[in-house]
């Protein structure tokens, strides 16, 4: 019997190309290149799962036509030279070997290549300095490069390059590619008024300021031929005030839509961190944030239509291609968390799916340097050392007992079964969940409440003996004879020393959140982090005063945080930053305001402490030697509170190691 999904499964051909199903795993750069941008057994290694799991096409984000000189992340892949055709070849032999199609996303940064990649002067449509340029020369201490305005010679050039870059595709054996002309890169820098100000023939009116991916798409048709397929990818809307806007972008798309065969819908920008979470949304954002402007533009063009970002799941783009909003469905998180999802759902069995949180740890690992790898699916990315991302099973078979029945001690479970060990799993509560209860809570969040509730489910059904209720002491451990021990013990809020925390209004921001405490009307939250600020939604939303105080001179909750802000302000939530707590009265708080030393009282009749969290050392110590320290581990929030991800890969590293 075939899938219920019968429109996401349903093949479609495009000049002569058979896709055998509507899924695209989106553009991503997981970074696992040679520092030449060449191609590594390695990287293609990584999309191998996505690859025999069901997708169709499998594309590779961010591919440099002009490496030398507009590097804007590193080891991106390189698509300039002839040289890097080998390697491209392989990672497309790949593909095909699933019934996969390879793309590359062929790209140039334009105005916004990194200095310190290149230390070349970037160069594009008008000398325009970036936002993010800004950041990167604050953070190096330098001042900002402004790019050069590039000559027609040199337009002409670089229209050569895309060109010749696509034909690379080409002669390495894909059958299309993606031209990114999205998210305030080069070819969108041309086309949007905010950074294109020219005033030849590359200025000025839309018709100019599309000429130049106009003469780009002619060219690669005319040198790639009629059996190629070319995905374009767009900003709908670049969402800055000065930017190029949808009605716009509905015109720009007429003048190209006979020169490409699928327009890939995107928003946002690149060049600028405010405008990121509309093409990479975040935890708080809806589900198919951007498919409305897909369904539109499917209306009134001819090319096919591909929908991304923030679709989550294959019912989403079951939904999507039914209702004719959309032909293909692009997603790289979804994929990344659960490589099998495809063949999960052509299976019917849309439960066994591993749901990607939007926990964030993707995008904070690219942010810091670090190659691409997934909160949720601690095999992403170690592919080669796992054996094609399999895990090995153990050569002796042992009693492992886990004591925690959060995350990390939950993945822990899951991995060591996955070895052929028994687990004895310890749970001082009546349920699974540990913290990620906690952080699951929100209403917003409903990927992450996805995501525990599959993580729980799972476990309960794994197979492990599972303890609820049971405090794990050193007798009851001993009781078992494990010969392993996984400590996942948690941490538990952290309570400032100051007068009055004792107080029974006073209670741990997420313990409120989850009505497990008596609340009052009008509340004074301690901390703001993404605790704090999820605790402000929340109990605005239910009506309350809500009051938060952060000892920094900002809130310290970062960008996804900053979604909630304009909900926040609508609620009449008050927000006090360089505030130390001194003490806590049963009808109000009071604070210094660090700097003047200046003495505030706020009223309230409730306390909400969401200053982080501390392990359980105590616990810990308590069982750290009941077996020979060389077999236990300690991971997740019991070793240093950190993020869901962190937690996942310390439960999945120390299954591994025993």
């Amino acid at each position: 019997m075939g899938s219920d999904y019968k429109h996401v499964f349903s093949p479609i051909t495009i000049r002569g190309v058979e896709f055998k199903n509507r899924i695209e795993m989106a553009p991503t750069s997981p970074k696992l290149t040679d520092d030449k941008g060449y191609m590594t057994t390695e990287h293609i290694d990584y999309f191998r799962p996505i690859a025999r799991g069901g997708a169709a096409i499998i594309t590779l984000g961010n591919c440099s036509i002009d490496i030398l000189n507009a590097q804007d992340e590193p080891r991106q892949v390189g698509v300039d030279s002839d040289d890097y055709l080998i390697g491209l070849s392989r990672f497309n032999d790949m593909c095909e070997r699933y019934g996969a199609l390879g793309s590359l996303e062929i790209n140039h940064s334009g105005i916004d290549a990194i200095w310190e990649y290149n230390h070349v002067v970037p160069r594009g449509p008008s000398p325009v300095i970036t936002p993010r340029e800004i950041m990167r020369a604050a953070a190096a201490g330098r001042k900002p490069i402004r790019p050069v305005e590039m000559t027609i010679d040199e337009i002409h050039e670089m229209e050569q390059k895309y060109i010749e870059a696509a034909y690379r595709c080409k002669r390495a054996g894909f059958k299309m590619c993606m031209v990114h002309g999205g998210h305030g890169n080069l070819i969108a820098q041309f086309s949007s008024p905010l950074y294109n100000h020219r005033r030849d023939e590359y200025g000025g009116s839309l018709e100019n300021r599309a000429r130049f991916a106009m003469n780009i798409l002619d060219g690669i048709r005319k040198k790639c031929g009629e059996d190629f397929v070319i995905e374009f990818r767009v900003s709908a809307d670049e969402m800055h005030p000065d930017g190029m806007h949808f009605e716009e972008t509905k015109e720009y798309l007429k003048l190209l839509e006979d020169k490409i065969d699928i327009v890939n819908v995107s928003c946002g920008l690149h060049t600028d961190v405010r405008y990121f979470r509309y093409w990479f949304p975040n935890m708080y954002m809806p589900r198919m944030v951007n498919v409305h402007y897909a369904a539109e533009l499917k209306k009134i063009l001819k090319c096919k239509v591909t929908a991304v970002a923030g679709i989550t799941h294959l019912d989403n783009a079951e939904k999507i291609i039914a209702e004719g909003m959309a032909d293909f469905c692009a997603m790289a998180r979804p994929l990344m968390a659960d490589p099998e999802m495809p063949r999960k759902y052509a299976m019917n069995k849309p439960e066994e799916r591993v749901p990607c949180s939007r926990c964030g740890f993707c995008n904070r690992r690219v942010g810091a340097i670090k190659t691409l790898m997934c909160g949720v699916n601690p095999k992403l990315g170690r592919e080669h050392e796992l054996e094609d991302g399999m895990v090995r099973r153990a050569r002796v078979q042992k009693t492992v007992a886990v004591v925690g029945g959060g995350p990390a001690g939950m993945q822990a479970a899951l991995t060591l079964l996955e070895r052929g060990h028994k687990v004895v799993l310890f749970e001082k509560e009546q349920s699974l969940g540990g913290n990620l209860t906690a952080a699951a809570a929100m209403e917003l969040k409903q990927d992450m409440k996805d995501y525990h509730a599959y993580l729980c489910r799972t476990v309960m059904k794994s197979g492990a003996d599972i303890r609820l209720g049971v405090k794990a002491t050193p007798e009851v451990i001993r009781e078992i004879r494990p010969d392993a021990l996984v400590i996942a013990v948690g941490a538990e809020a952290f309570m400032p020393d100051v007068p009055g925390i004792d107080l029974p209004h006073v209670h741990w921001a997420a313990d409120a959140d989850m009505d497990k405490v008596p609340v009052g009307s009008e509340i004074a939250i301690i901390g703001g982090g993404s605790l704090g600020m999820e605790s402000a939604y929340t109990q605005s939303q239910r009506g309350k005063k809500v009051r938060v105080f952060e000892i920094r001179p900002a809130l310290g909750a970062g960008l996804e945080a900053s979604e909630l802000m304009p909900a926040l302000q609508k609620n009449g939530v008050e927000i006090y930053t360089n505030r130390r707590l001194l003490s806590i009265h049963p009808d109000k708080i009071v604070c210094s305001v660090i700097g003047t030393g200046e003495i505030e009282e706020y009223p309230c009749d409730t306390v909400l402490i969401s200053a982080g969290l501390v392990p359980r050392k105590q616990d810990v110590e308590a069982l750290r030697h009941v077996l020979p320290e060389t077999e236990v581990y300690i991971v997740g929030d019991a070793k240093a509170p950190r993020t869901l991800g962190d937690a996942v890969h310390d439960g999945f590293n120390a299954a591994l190691n025993i």
